[in-house]
């Protein structure tokens, strides 16, 4: 019984990394085409450029290292964990 929940757990964990991807790359895809539009100088992207970089400097980097040396864990499991945490994150923003 104990199998099936870490089972179950790992497969929402690669769920929500996967859906912390599609976000990314959705994400920075519109960045991009706004910055093709229009520049760097849009408050608008430099606010999404800042967000993400704030998300990935001072997010997933120290959800990563704590994975990796404080819980001991696996690199592919410390970086599913750290997206899914993406994902985590972007629910607090407002869009």
């Amino acid at each position: 019984m104990q199998n099936v929940n870490v089972e179950e757990d790992l497969r929402q964990l690669v769920k929500d990394a996967r859906w912390a991807i599609w976000a990314f790359v959705i994400l920075n895809a519109f960045v991009l085409f706004l910055f093709l539009a229009d520049g760097l100088y849009n408050e608008f992207v430099f606010v999404l450029l800042f967000i993400q970089a704030f998300l990935v400097l001072f997010w997933l980097g120290p959800v990563f290292l704590y994975q990796v040396f404080i819980k001991k864990v696996r690199l592919k499991y410390a970086v599913y964990r750290a997206l899914a945490s993406y994902k985590e994150a972007l629910a607090h923003f407002s869009w």
